[in-house]
């Protein structure tokens, strides 16, 4: 399945953080790239949503929703840098 890029994400995660998150910098663990959320590539056809690195496939981001709720996880973005308000 091709990826779509991390603006896929960009209506659920306005209506989680009241903002645009497709901005919010961060560095992957895994081969240091740097970047943005738009610039993730997202697979969105499991049971919830998977960002990861374009160059080295780590798991960036994961969101998931539940009778809803939403959970959303970072294990590859240990110091996200938000956008500025």
């Amino acid at each position: 399945m091709e990826p779509l890029d991390g603006n896929a994400m960009a209506g659920v995660l306005r209506d989680l953080f009241g903002r645009d998150m497709t901005t919010m910098g961060y560095e992957c663990p895994g081969c240091r790239r740097t970047g943005v959320v738009a610039e993730m590539a997202v697979y969105m056809s499991g049971p919830g949503t998977v960002a990861r690195c374009r160059d080295c496939d780590t798991i960036l981001l994961m969101l998931t929703e539940r009778r809803g709720m939403y959970c959303i996880d970072l294990p590859g973005m240990p110091q996200p840098v938000l956008p500025p308000v």
